[in-house]
């Protein structure tokens, strides 16, 4: 498996995600110890019982039982914060993301507050209190989320007392068109991209028009509702992260300008901004090609993603293949912001239809069809039938919906206090 250098958002990837030798030989043990943390009991204890022999006594005071907010501790350089994070994992749980250490609360643990103000104290450390958020909306609070149970289980995925949420990123979904209407993904920006040249320009002063959604595509939409579907709202099954915008940049990979639409889409995600400044932080690309690039456009955008910190995941593909002989774009492109993912069982099984490769493929995500263990239950285009699982929702599967999960648990990490940075 080739090496990939995130940082601190692909080792925490590696941790909620199930690894995999992408030869289909090995399989890698994980841990969720990145967003573990010791559940702290909140609340008074029940009333007390005085009998007539016994005098009541002053009710104790129970101020102190709420659970106070975590300290973040920044330290002046990683070294450092190794440290600290070795000598206090057992009075804290502390646990180090970068030159930052997260020091996790107990409520009226007076050895913790005594340390605390010596930290505070020191003059080469920076403590900051930071307030325990919650997720918007419960794990389990929609209705279809029963059926995504197997994927949260088996990536360990966080419940929202083990985050530190600070602010949702912008995710783009380069693929057909999101279903703007879907009550579930409410935050849909559509960008209809005009094609470029191989350096990128496109002859007009708005290459990125923001425009009426045309109708709508399943596969974007699906891939939109494993990545951001609304949670907690009690309609159908919640998405793997908070985001601000699902940024739907249309995209058809087929016929001769297959490269230049691709391309066109990058840029767009490159140089997409909301209304507060922000980018687009990663992307998803659950599509590929097989055909022979006969230009370099695509490399062109990818490079210039690098450049910009876009996170681009893509998705292996699912007839079989090892990718890396027969070479698939944009998934077969070796270069340290892009993630390659194939689809695998919920045991962490390869699929026999994965597309797999030593030097391409990165990550597995655990995504097989209904009849492999049971496929998932995400936000659609309208879908006829008697199941739990249609109207307006739908059953998904293989590695689009694969590199859909690790893009989630990626805008999960980047939205998270500890990492976003």
């Amino acid at each position: 498996m080739r090496s990939i250098r995130l940082g601190a958002l692909t080792t925490v990837l590696l941790v909620l995600l199930p690894g995999c030798d992408s030869s289909g030989t090995q399989e890698r043990t994980t841990s969720a110890t990145a967003f573990e943390a010791e559940a702290v009991p909140t609340g008074a204890p029940g009333a007390q019982v005085f009998s007539q022999e016994t005098p009541p006594q002053a009710p104790p005071d129970f101020g102190d039982c709420e659970r106070p907010g975590d300290y973040v501790v920044e330290a002046a350089n990683t070294h450092l914060a190794a440290t600290l994070a070795q000598q206090y994992m057992g009075l804290f749980d502390a646990t180090q993301a970068g030159n930052r250490v997260l020091f996790q609360s107990r409520a009226g643990d007076t050895q913790q507050r005594d340390e605390l103000k010596r930290l505070k104290a020191d003059p080469k450390l920076v403590v900051t209190e930071e307030a325990r958020l919650e997720l918007d909306g419960a794990r389990d609070g929609d209705p279809l989320q029963f059926r995504n149970e197997a994927l949260w289980n088996s990536i360990h995925m966080p419940d929202a007392h083990d985050m530190q949420p600070g602010e949702p990123v912008n995710v783009a979904v380069i693929d057909g068109p999101v279903r703007t209407d879907h009550p579930d993904l409410d935050n849909v920006v559509y960008i209809e991209p005009r094609l470029r040249d191989v350096d990128g320009n496109c002859g007009h002063a708005d290459c990125c028009p923001r425009v009426a959604a045309p109708a709508p595509f399943w596969h974007g939409t699906r891939i939109a509702g494993v990545i951001g579907a609304r949670r907690g709202n009690g309609i159908g099954a919640s998405g793997i992260a908070p985001v601000r915008n699902l940024v739907s940049i249309n995209t058809n990979l087929g016929g001769c300008a297959g490269e230049f639409s691709l391309a066109a889409a990058l840029h767009c995600a490159i140089e997409y901004r909301d209304e507060e400044g922000q980018p687009v932080r990663v992307a998803n690309i659950s599509m590929g090609s097989t055909q022979r690039l006969a230009t370099t456009a695509v490399t062109t955008a990818l490079q210039r993603a690098r450049s910009a910190n876009l996170l681009v995941v893509a998705s292996a593909g699912n007839r079989g293949a090892n990718i890396d002989t027969m070479y698939r774009w944009p998934s077969s492109v070796n270069a340290p912001n892009i993630i390659t993912v194939q689809s695998r069982r919920y045991d962490g099984r390869p699929l026999k239809n994965s597309n797999f490769g030593f030097g391409t493929v990165d990550l597995a995500a655990p995504t097989p069809k209904s009849d492999q263990g049971g496929s998932l239950c995400v936000a659609s285009t309208h879908v006829s039938g008697d199941d739990e699982c249609s109207g307006d929702y739908a059953d998904f599967a293989q590695s689009s919906a694969a590199a859909a999960v690790v893009t989630g648990a990626a805008a999960l990490v980047w939205s998270d206090r500890r990492f976003g940075n």
